[in-house]
Formats: C-alpha cells, structure tokens, sequence
C-alpha cells in the first residue's frame, strides 16, 4: 500500500489544465479526496494522518490550478478551485466521493458540495468556516499577515507553528514534531506556494468574505449530506467559533472540538482524528432527523 512518502506523483489534463494528484491507500472503496490549506500543496499534508486514513479507503490528494505540481492559474474565486477539483473528478472516472477540506479548503470543499451535490456522499470541514455571515469571527491580522509573506522555508515554518498551533511548550513540540513528519518525504516535491503567488489564493477568499447569493452561506441550506465539522478549541487563523456557527447552520452536522490545540488539530491530534473520520464515514445514516442534527461524535 502506497503512503504519503511513497505515493507516485500522477497528472491528468482536467478542464483544459494539467492537475497533478497521487492516489493512496487502499484500492476498492469510496476514496475520500482532501483539499490543501493556504499556500499549502500536497506535500504539505501530515503523514501521520494521511497514512492513518489510507488504512481504511482510498484517498486522493491534488494540486489544485497554479498550484505545486500542476499547471495553470490560480483562480481568484473557491468557487473556481472546486470546478477544477470537479474536472479532476471527471477526468479519473469517480462518481462519488466522501470529500474533506481543511482551512481554505474547507471553502473550495463546500463549493464542490454546493456544485456537484450528487458526487459528495459524506463532508468533512476541518478548521474552516462558510462564507461571511454577520456572526462571523475573524482572527488577529498578524496570524494571516505572518503566513501569507513568509518567504525562506524557516520563515514559513515560524508562521506554520504561529498560525497552526499554540504557543505552549506542548503546542512547540506538536509543531515541531508534525513540520518534521512533513517533510520525510525528501523526493518529488514542490515548495509551498510563493506569496506573490499567494495574492492570489487570499483574493480568493477574500471573494468568500463577502454577502454574494453563490456563496455557500447564501446555500448552506442545499448542503444535505452528513457534514463532520472539526476544529481545535483555540484556533486563531480561523477561529474556533466559526466551527460552531458551521454546524449551527448546516442541516445535517456532527460537531467536534480537540482539546488544547489550534488550527493544526488534526495533525497534532493525527490518530484520534482519522479515528472519528473513520466512524463518521464508515457509520450508517440512520440518526435521527429533526429540523437539524446536532451530535457530538463521542
């Protein structure tokens, strides 16, 4: 079974732009497909988790448009990511998937969802929020600001342990340790995204920061499927109220909030994450309804 390291790097032209993507873990099944962070690209995924979700079904990482290892611009809308992940999908022949977006792409995530409803069997929404409502939560300026114009590969790793986790000394370690899990892949890699390049993908969700009838929060109605909402209780990039406004509003959602940790949740809490992804998606749907679900997964 192919892992986070060993995984082959694939490319297919997918709505007229060369994509990138690896595919991992096992063969048969619904793959669940996983959607980057900010500047982040498929690299950048923990191995801890990935590997701990790839015991269980197939998984599919890409790069989106401009992005990594694939070709083309970046779009300035989450709206324009999720067509090329929908292209992606369409190109590879998978009809449906079980879908999980962390950060921005938590965004672009519920974009897919809104988009091709009919692809989308279970959504997972890790350290994000939907589009602006009037009860949404913004973090301090210097957490995004220290991301988005980190420049040498240490700058970024600062802005990474500022940005993901706590500054706790268990917070430090959890950085350090998930930073060097990171990058044990040594071969085929990419660098995180340019922050010139990056404008880009902060234009983006600047675009889903404002009232707009195509933008999820305008939908949330629309999202049917089983949603597991995740996040940390302190994060500060994305704040941890946002997590639960997200559940608040979906229609069918699972909340669940990781104890002394930040944005960086499910890497510094890997194993018990991809523990509650797996009865999330593995679990029957036969929970009972009211006009909203909202249940803690124990």
């Amino acid at each position: 079974m192919s892992t986070q390291e060993t995984a082959v790097t694939r490319y297919v032209v997918a709505n007229g732009t060369k994509l990138a993507y690896r595919q991992l873990g096992l063969t048969s099944g619904i793959p669940l497909v996983m959607l980057m962070h900010f500047r982040g690209n498929m690299d950048f995924w923990d191995p801890a988790l990935i590997d701990a979700l790839a015991k269980s079904r197939p998984i599919v990482l890409l790069d989106n448009a401009g992005v990594g290892k694939s070709e083309g611009e970046i779009p300035t809308t989450l709206h324009g990511w999720a067509i090329h992940v929908i292209a992606l999908l369409d190109a590879l022949n998978i009809h449906q998937i079980d879908l999980l977006g962390f950060s921005m792409g938590g965004g672009a995530a519920q974009h897919v969802a809104l988009a091709a409803p009919e692809k989308v069997r279970k959504l997972i929404l890790a350290g994000t929020r939907t589009s602006r409502t009037p009860n949404t939560v913004l973090g301090p300026r210097k957490i995004f600001y220290e991301l988005a114009h980190s420049e040498t590969e240490e700058e970024f790793k600062a802005a990474f342990a500022l940005s993901f986790f706590n500054p706790s000394q268990h917070g430090k370690d959890a950085a350090e340790a998930s930073w060097n899990r990171i990058f044990t892949r040594k071969d085929d890699r990419a660098p995180h995204l340019s922050p010139v390049l990056a404008k880009r993908q902060t234009e983006a969700f600047s675009n889903f920061s404002v009232s707009s009838p195509e933008n999820p929060y305008e939908r949330i109605h629309e999202l049917r499927m089983p949603v597991f909402v995740a996040n940390g209780d302190q994060d500060l990039l994305i704040p941890t109220p946002n997590s639960f406004e997200l559940a608040q509003l979906l229609p069918h959602a699972h909340l669940h909030i990781y104890p002394n940790s930040g944005h960086g949740f499910l890497y510094q809490y890997a194993q018990l994450f991809a523990k509650h992804v797996d009865i999330f998606l593995d679990g029957d749907d036969s929970f009972e309804r009211g006009d909203m679900l909202k249940a803690r997964l124990a």
